[in-house]
C-alpha cells in the first residue's frame, strides 16, 4: 500500500476521486502524488480503496456536519475514524458547513428523524455558529484520535438569515478558537465574493492563511446571476490568480484539483491545468 507523506520542501499535487481522475492516472501514472477520496465513497463502495495499492489516498468528508446542530451518529464517526486509520490519511478534510438539519417535527416517526440534506450548506455566519463549530470540532477530534482535522470554507450562495459577519470574519473567528487546519477552497472563496459583492483581494488578506494545509481548485458556473460550485467545468482564470496570491504567503502541503463531477471532463484541459498549477507552485 502507498501512503501520503508530507514533504516540507514541496506541495504535493492530487486529484479528487472520480472517472476523470482515474482516466488521468491511467494515462499519466507518475504525474500525481495522491488521490483525494470521499469517505462517503469508501463507505458505500469499499472496493474503491483498492486504489491505494497504486496511489496514496487522502480522506475527504461531508458527514461530520461541524457547523450544524445535529451531530453525526456514533457509527458514522467510528467509520470515519476507521477509514482514516486504514488509509493512514495525513488528515481528514471536512466542510465548514452542515449536512443534517433538525427533524420536521411531524406526527410520523420518519418526520421526527433528522433530515439529511445530501449537500453541504453554509451556516448562519454569527457568533452562535462559531461557538457551535468550536464545540463540534472538539468532539470530532476526540473521536478521530490522532488524525488531524481540516476545515474547508463553504461557498455562500445567498445572504444567510441571522448572519452578523461576512464569511472572512466567520472563518477567522472559527480558527482563532479551533485547533484545526484550513482547507482553503479557492473556488468556494471566489464564489462567495462574487455572490456577496466582496473584493477578493481584501477578503483574502483577512483569512488566517498561516493555517492553510491544503488548497482546493474547481470550476464554477453562473445561473440566474448566482455563481455555483461546479466540478464538471474548468476553473476560471481568477482562481489561478488567487492561487498565485496565496502562494506568496503560504506553502500548502497539498493541492487538489477537483474536476470529478463528469466522466467526460476533457483530459487535455485537466492536463493543462495541472501543468499550470505546477508552474505556479514552482515559481512561488
Amino acid at each position: 500500500m502507498k501512503y501520503f507523506r508530507s514533504d516540507p520542501a514541496r506541495t504535493q499535487l492530487g486529484l479528487a476521486y472520480g472517472p476523470s481522475a482515474l482516466a488521468y492516472l491511467d494515462a499519466h501514472p507518475d504525474a500525481l502524488d495522491y488521490i483525494e477520496i470521499p469517505f462517503e465513497q469508501l463507505r458505500h463502495t469499499p472496493d474503491a480503496g483498492a486504489l491505494q495499492a497504486h496511489m496514496p489516498l487522502v480522506l475527504h468528508c461531508a458527514s461530520v456536519s461541524v457547523a450544524g446542530t445535529v451531530a453525526p451518529s456514533a457509527d458514522t464517526m467510528r467509520a470515519i475514524a476507521d477509514a482514516a486509520e486504514r488509509l493512514q490519511t495525513p488528515w481528514v478534510g471536512e466542510h465548514l458547513a452542515f449536512v443534517s438539519a433538525e427533524p420536521l417535527g411531524g406526527e410520523t416517526e420518519a418526520d421526527r428523524d433528522p433530515t439529511t440534506l445530501t449537500y453541504t450548506v453554509c451556516p448562519q455566519l454569527s457568533e452562535a455558529s462559531v461557538s457551535r463549530v468550536v464545540e463540534n470540532v472538539a468532539a470530532a477530534r476526540r473521536q478521530l484520535g490522532d488524525t488531524p482535522l481540516l476545515l474547508e470554507n463553504s461557498p455562500q450562495y445567498f445572504e444567510i438569515p441571522g448572519s452578523t459577519m461576512p464569511m472572512s470574519d466567520f472563518i477567522a473567528a472559527v480558527f482563532a478558537r479551533c485547533d484545526a487546519g484550513l482547507l482553503l477552497d479557492l473556488t468556494h472563496f471566489l464564489i462567495t465574493c462574487l455572490n456577496t459583492g466582496a473584493d477578493p483581494e481584501r477578503e483574502l488578506d483577512r483569512l488566517p492563511l498561516s493555517r492553510v494545509v491544503e488548497v482546493h481548485i474547481s470550476g464554477l458556473s453562473v445561473q440566474s446571476g448566482i455563481a455555483w460550485d461546479d466540478h464538471a467545468v474548468p476553473a476560471p482564470p481568477q482562481v489561478f490568480e488567487l492561487l498565485r496570491r496565496v502562494l506568496r504567503d503560504v506553502r500548502p502541503q497539498a493541492l487538489t484539483v477537483e474536476y470529478n463531477w463528469s466522466a467526460a471532463f476533457p483530459q487535455p484541459i485537466l492536463h493543462r491545468h495541472l501543468l499550470r498549477v505546477r508552474e505556479l507552485l514552482e515559481a512561488a
